[in-house]
């Protein structure tokens, strides 16, 4: 059993989730590799308005007490927590101490907690939050989760429980800002509106807006699902103002239902979405069939995929495809590639196969490699910018990879 937690620092509000994954390994084949075959929330936080100090910053002192506040609501200390993740998400990567923020809380929280952030992974979580990857799964159709939240608005085509691609534009219910004139805030809600609807539709937005390239125009959409703190206005779950254009978006929003391209539906979990994902779905568990030879836990490890470019400082991960069977020749040949591909160190070695530890034998004991080294097997990183690589977890033996994007304003 894994222990996890995920905190969700938005531009306008902030909260955490704390869930307990179990972990079951595969049978077939004598895998060593585990999959997480359950998945129980154990505590949500309550909503809190994401505190800021003067000037462009968040106030640390302030956020750092609502965490610990939510570590002691949830029954737990720091160090009861296996891995988690916290995520920066929309306005809020834009202050001037967010990556400050981000490694202070990486670095304090708990055994394997990790700072991560990115409109595109911000897309995944919450499509996987929401329970619209599982859905499309179950159901084999394709849906598009549309996230708005108080400073972006996120989107994710999901086919058959595939996330096959993501968008965001910079519009929320914090955009633009907007005085007390009822009429004057439902013109600018109605832009915004029809600029998400445009989003949608896989049309681009303004050149400062668009955040990640519009999606394909593919085929239509079964359905469009709906997340975010705006999403809790549209189902009329949210009785408070935020100071922010969020209850009129969301009625515009409503208003434009017809000229979206498949019917809408609000998710249950609306402004929980996100961090439900990262508290859930942000983990991937190694086998036991490892070879760790560097200290862990190691952070912020880019990935590149062997035969990639490799060249620099500091430490590196190679994402390696394996098919077929483990015959020796065959590892010989790989772990020659990968010898010779970097000299960075430590070089963690992340295969989608189940031959992690006789690659570090052949390496270590055949080519005398040099320098530390961590093989990991089960993993399939893709296209990712990092991972963070936790401690053995206990009684298993189980390694926790986190994939994340780290994208901070300079």
């Amino acid at each position: 059993m894994l222990r996890t937690v995920g905190i969700d620092i938005g531009s306008t509000t902030s909260h955490a989730m704390f869930a307990r994954l179990r972990l079951q390994r595969l049978a077939a084949s004598l895998s060593s590799r585990y999959v997480v075959v359950e998945r129980e929330v154990l505590h949500r936080s309550p909503i809190v308005l994401t505190p800021y100090s003067a000037g462009n910053t968040i106030d640390a002192a302030a956020l750092e007490a609502h965490i610990a506040g939510w570590y002691a609501s949830a029954g737990f200390a720091r160090e009861d927590v296996d891995t988690g993740a916290v995520i920066f998400t929309g306005a809020a990567l834009e202050r001037e101490n967010a990556r400050e923020l981000a490694n202070l809380f990486a670095g304090e929280g708990g055994k394997f907690v990790c700072a991560t952030a990115g409109h595109a992974l911000e897309a995944t979580l919450a499509a996987h939050g929401s329970g619209s990857v599982a859905r499309s799964r179950r159901d084999h159709e394709t849906i598009l989760h549309v996230d708005v939240g108080g400073g972006t608005t996120k989107l994710a085509v999901i086919e058959d429980g595939a996330i096959v691609a993501t968008s965001a534009i910079a519009v929320g219910a914090r955009s633009r800002h907007a005085g007390r004139d009822p009429d004057e805030r439902r013109r600018i809600a109605g832009e915004l509106a029809d600029m998400i609807v445009a989003a949608t539709r896989g049309f681009a937005v303004s050149p400062e807006l668009q955040l990640l390239p519009p999606l394909p125009r593919a085929a239509t959409p079964a359905r469009i699902t709906l997340s975010g703190g705006v999403s809790e206005y549209a189902a009329g779950r949210e009785p408070a103002e935020h100071n922010d254009l969020g209850r009129e978006l969301a009625a515009a929003l409503l208003a434009l239902r017809g000229a979206l391209p498949a019917p809408l539906e609000i998710v249950t979990d609306g402004i929980r979405a996100t961090v439900i994902g990262a508290s859930q779905f942000t983990v991937q568990v190694s086998g036991s069939t490892i070879g760790i030879g560097a200290a862990l836990p190691l952070r912020n490890v880019p990935v590149t995929p062997l035969g990639g470019e490799a060249h620099g400082s500091g430490p590196i991960a190679l994402a390696v495809k394996w098919q077929g069977e483990p015959e020796h020749a065959r590892i010989r040949a790989l772990a020659e590639r990968i010898a010779t591909a970097t000299d960075r160190r430590p070089l963690v070695v992340a295969i989608d196969g189940d031959i992690a530890a006789t690659l570090a034998n052949v390496l270590r004991e055949e080519l005398h490699f040099a320098g530390e080294i961590v093989t990991l097997d089960g993993l399939d990183l893709g296209d990712l910018d990092y991972i963070d690589v936790g401690a053995p977890v206990s009684p298993s033996g189980v390694v926790p990879v986190i994939v994340k994007s780290l994208v901070f304003q300079r």
